[in-house]
Formats: C-alpha cells, sequence, structure tokens
C-alpha cells in the first residue's frame, strides 16, 4: 500500500497506481482513517460474510442501473475448475482441428495445381515458409488486438478470414496469387487462431488443467487423421474448387467453437474453505496447480492494468450485475494479496472492457489505435527481459526446426535407403498416430503432483533426438518405422506440455505475452535455419549429416532446459530487487 490509502501495482519498470478500495489485509487503514478490518461489506477480514459478495453487490446495482458500483469491497475468487470450463475444453479442440487443417492441407490440395502450373520446387517452399513465417509473427499480435477488441472479436474474424483463404486460394488465377490468399491471409489467422487456443483455457482450470489440456492438445493430430483422407477423398469427387469451398464452409464451424470462449469472470467462484489448497495453504486463484516448485514470479502487462482501470457500464444489465458481482473479486486481484497470483489480464481483455467512446470519436481512430496496439506489443516484448522467456522461445523455435524438417526430409531419406514413399507414407503416419496416442496419456498425467513439466518437457526433446538418431542409422523399413514411433513419443511428450510450460514459468499473465515472444522467435529462426539445414544437405550430398545437425539441436535444447532453475533464481532476484526499490521509493 502506497501513501494516502492508495494501492500501488507492482509492474516491470513502472509503478502504477490504481484506484481508492478499501482491502483488507493485516492492519491496513481505510482512506477516511478507520479501520478496514471491523467492518467489511464482503465480509472479509471479520464481521458477517454475503455469499460470493453477492449482499453489497445488490445494494449499489438497486441504486443506479447505469452506473458501476464502486470497487469498495473484497471477494477471493477461485477458478471455475469445470463447468463451463470444460465446454471451453471442447471448443478449444474444435477449434484448434480446424484451424491446423489449414496448414496441414497444402500439400494435398494444391500439389496437382502447382505441378500443372509448373511451380517450381522453390516456389513452392517459399509459398509455405512466407505461411509458416507470417504464422508465428501473428501470434505476437494476438494479445494486443485480443485487449483491443476482445478475444472473440479476434476468434470470429480469424475463422471467417481463415475460411476465406481456403476458398480463394481453390479459386486462385495464378501461382502467384496463393502468396496472398495461403501464405498473407491464411499465416496471419491461423497464427492468432492458435494464441487463443492455447490462452483461452489455463484460466478457467486448477486441479483439472491436465485433463482440460488433453483436449485442446488433440486438435492438431487430429486435423492430420482427419482432413488428409477427406481432402483426397474432396478432391477425386469434385475437384480443386468444390474441395476448396467445401473445406472453407467446415472451418467456418469455428465460429460455434468460439462463441464458447466466455471471459473467465463470467464464471469465476467464491472463495470457501473447502476449494484447492497449494502447498503453502493459500489459495493460487486462476493459477493451475504447481507441480514441482512454488510459481515464478509474475509481470503484469502494463496495458492490462490501464484497460482494467476504467470500465463502462455494460447496457445489459445482466451483464452489469454479472460485473458487479465481481468487482469485488476484481479488488481483491489488485491489491496484491497472497490470494492471488495471477489473473488481472484474463479478466480485462474482453471487448467489454476497451473504451467505445474513445474508439468512435476523433477523425484518427485508426492511428490511435495502432498506437495502442503498437504499445502493447512492446510492452509485451518486456517479458524478454526474463531469463526463463528466452529459454522457452529458444529451445521451442530449434525444436520446432527440427520437427518440421525431419518431417520433410523423412521421405527423402526412405527413398535414399531403397525404400518406396508408400513406406515412407506409413512411418509419417504411425510417428503421426503415436504423437497422439502420447499426448492423450502425459497431458492428464499431469494433474498428478508427482509429475515434473520440465522433466517431461526434456524427456521429450532426448526421444526425439533418439528418433533421428535411429533414422540416421536405419537401413530396413522396421528401423525407419521404430524411429518414427520414438519421434512421435518425444512430440507427444514435449508438445503436450507447451502451454502448460509457459504458465508455470511464467504466469498466467504472461501466457500470452511468452506466446508471441515464441511466435517471434519463430518469424526469425524457421527462414535463417531451415535454409541452413538445406545448405548442409548441399554441401555434404548427404541426408545423414543434416540429421546429425538436428540431433544437435534437440540436444542443445535439452542442455538449455538444465538451465531453467537457475533462470528462475536469476529472474526471482532481479524481481525482489525491483520490488524493494520502488516500496523505498513509496515510502
Amino acid at each position: 500500500m502506497g501513501l494516502g490509502g492508495k494501492m500501488y501495482i507492482m509492474e516491470d519498470e513502472t509503478l502504477q497506481a490504481a484506484p481508492e478500495i478499501n482491502v483488507c489485509h493485516g492492519s491496513t487503514s481505510s482512506p477516511a482513517g478507520g479501520d478496514a478490518c471491523t467492518t467489511n461489506e464482503s465480509g472479509v477480514g471479520g464481521g458477517s460474510s454475503a455469499p460470493g459478495g453477492q449482499q453489497a453487490a445488490g445494494r449499489c446495482f438497486e441504486q443506479d442501473g447505469e452506473e458501476e458500483c464502486a470497487m469498495h469491497y473484497s471477494v477471493k475468487s477461485r477458478a471455475p475448475d469445470g463447468g463451463w470450463g470444460w465446454m471451453v475444453a471442447l471448443g478449444t479442440f474444435i477449434f484448434s482441428t480446424l484451424v491446423h487443417s489449414v496448414p496441414y492441407c497444402f500439400g494435398i490440395l494444391f500439389s496437382g495445381f502447382l505441378l500443372e502450373n509448373g511451380a517450381s520446387s522453390t516456389t513452392t517452399a517459399w509459398i509455405y515458409n512466407l505461411f509458416l513465417v507470417l504464422w508465428h509473427f501473428s501470434l505476437l499480435l494476438a494479445n494486443p488486438l485480443c485487449q483491443e477488441f476482445g478475444m472473440r472479436t479476434v476468434g470470429f474474424t480469424c475463422v471467417s478470414v481463415s475460411s476465406l483463404s481456403i476458398i480463394l486460394s481453390g479459386f486462385a488465377p495464378s501461382v502467384y496469387f496463393l502468396y496472398f490468399s495461403f501464405s498473407l491471409l491464411g499465416g496471419l489467422t491461423v497464427g492468432m487462431s492458435v494464441s487463443i487456443a492455447f490462452s483461452v483455457l489455463p484460466p478457467y482450470f486448477d486441479k483439472n488443467t491436465g485433463k482440460a489440456n488433453t483436449l485442446l492438445v488433440a486438435g492438431g493430430p487430429m486435423a492430420q487423421v482427419i482432413f488428409a483422407p477427406l481432402l483426397r477423398y474432396l478432391l477425386d469427387l469434385y475437384g480443386l474448387q468444390g474441395a476448396a469451398l467445401i473445406h472453407g464452409a467446415i472451418i467456418l464451424n469455428g465460429l460455434v467453437a468460439v462463441s464458447l470462449f466466455h471471459p473467465v469472470r463470467w464464471h469465476l467462484k467464491p472463495w470457501s474453505h473447502e476449494a484447492p489448497q497449494t502447498q503453502h495453504g493459500t489459495l493460487q486463484t486462476l493459477m493451475p496447480r504447481d507441480k514441482a516448485s512454488s510459481p515464478a514470479p509474475s509481470v503484469t502487462p502494463r496495458s492490462t492494468q490501464a484497460s482494467g482501470a476504467s470500465q463502462p457500464a455494460p447496457r445489459n444489465r445482466s451483464v452489469q450485475r454479472l460485473r458487479g458481482s465481481l468487482s469485488g473479486s476484481l479488488s481483491s486481484m489488485a491489491s496484491g494479496g497472497s490470494e492471488v497470483s495471477a489473473g488481472l489480464a484474463f479478466l480485462a481483455d474482453e471487448g467489454e472492457e476497451s473504451t467505445p467512446g474513445d474508439k468512435a470519436r476523433g477523425k484518427n481512430v485508426l492511428c490511435r489505435t495502432l498506437l495502442r496496439v503498437g504499445e502493447r506489443i512492446r510492452t509485451d516484448v518486456g517479458v524478454l527481459r526474463q531469463c526463463r522467456c528466452v529459454i522457452l522461445a529458444v529451445t521451442i523455435t530449434l525444436t520446432q526446426t527440427t520437427f518440421l524438417n525431419f518431417i520433410m526430409m523423412l521421405p527423402f531419406v526412405a527413398k535414399a535407403a531403397h525404400h518406396s514413399l508408400e513406406d515412407a507414407a506409413r512411418c509419417i503416419a504411425l510417428l503421426g498416430v503415436t504423437n497422439l496416442v502420447t499426448r492423450l496419456v502425459v497431458s492428464p498425467l499431469s494433474d498428478c503432483s508427482m509429475f515434473s513439466i520440465r522433466l517431461s518437457v526434456m524427456l521429450g526433446y532426448l526421444l526425439r533426438a533418439s528418433g533421428i538418431a535411429v533414422a540416421v542409422l536405419s537401413s530396413e523399413l522396421w528401423q525407419l518405422m521404430a524411429a518414427g514411433v520414438v519421434f512421435g513419443l518425444g512430440l507427444g511428450f514435449s508438445l503436450s506440455m507447451f502451454n502448460l510450460a509457459i504458465v508455470h514459468y511464467m504466469g498466467l499473465d504472461n501466457l500470452r505475452p511468452t506466446i508471441g515472444i515464441v511466435g517471434l522467435a519463430g518469424a526469425v529462426g524457421f527462414p535463417t535455419l531451415g535454409p541452413l539445414i538445406g545448405l548442409i544437405r548441399d554441401l555434404t550430398s548427404s541426408y545423414s549429416v543434416s540429421l546429425c545437425v538436428l540431433v544437435a539441436l534437440d540436444l542443445l535444447s535439452v542442455a538449455l532446459w538444465f538451465l531453467m532453475p537457475a533462470a528462475q533464481a536469476r529472474d526471482a532476484r532481479r524481481a525482489l530487487h525491483v520490488r524493494t526499490s520502488r516500496e523505498a521509493t513509496c515510502l
């Protein structure tokens, strides 16, 4: 607490004063000079309590239905950990399956069109790799745009444009039109869709995070299993244009999935003594249960705090009452008490929380919007100051590079070993099935108290390196299939922990910014490392040497994850130093 009874929210570089609220934490006094703990309408810190703070909220809204209730009471809230959260999990599965069908359909849908028009291998590679670069770059844009316009608004737009991308590509007048229709439109919208899918689910769960995450991570492999034979059948039956129209129509079903992505504040539950406790005995609201160690310090993005400072009264009275019942929860979170470790970013990023009056006034609306988005991007990039974020971004970029290049090179390796393309296709299919089954098994295990996210990721990277090494040494078909199985196991162990690892090490408020940084690293790393691996193949005339480079990259990722505890300690020391210096400044 700062001077004058104002609460100060600690951020990475700035100290921001929040609205005055009466919150009971220890022996804190109210702004009026009285004891805030003697009488509290929400029942926090003594006195009788109304369940969930509904009594105080009701009195406020009886006075004026169009004005917000002042945040002068505190209610401890926790994640739903079920309920509507399972509908959100189902929505992420549908959403992830549909949007991942866009990159997986490229070779099946457009290979005939590209060959008929005489497209070179270089042109085909550039179309797809530009798609991948824009896909990962757009991950950085997802968080600012969701804060500006609302998650569901952005999600609806991405689904619609992704569908349009496939349909326009099916009617492409030339090969070069695919740079616009597929690479640009598809890359930007699929990337933001993936970011939304991975960030909407974690705030809903605490004890059942791993089980809910199973539905999310199963979407990508299911897209491979479902859409590959389906699109092949549609091509044979209706041709490219008919297949593209049907595929685009199927993608539009993602609009239903996005409609399930309610803001988590709509479904928060009031704290009770029966609520799940952490190993330290305090409730970690909106955070997955700690698996191996205490959560790392989280930095709340400045733009999130600014957007949550002032909230216009919604026109819908039911939404107004809902917000009133949760305003105490927001004040409790903002107070920085021990009951809350993260979650502010997810409570104030829906379109209702933005300021439509500011957007509607003036002639330079677009410029002001772009400036706000740019400022939020700059704020998100600030998480790179933390060593944990650097390790996550670098290792994910390296291992994604090895994954994509191994899948691409496997048919060539099979052909060099005098196997047919059908044999290579069976190896890739076996890899995909193993990946899917491993994800379905490993992700629920993460709910166990003895499960270690760090060991799962490291084991996954080791298995991936081992699978590539087996492929280098293989001469028989069964050995090549064994390489695919081992590599698929590694994919399941590592990729099923993607968003859980970010939440565990970076905190829930930093989930979206860290996903953006991972995407930015991928946008730089893929066009750099991919051609380098191809150059090594051309210089050595050997796929074995290129595969050995992939093994080295996976092993380097394992070594970097060994340093994660040291990175956590370094970031904790830095956060403590910044906090103590700011407290001294406040005093």
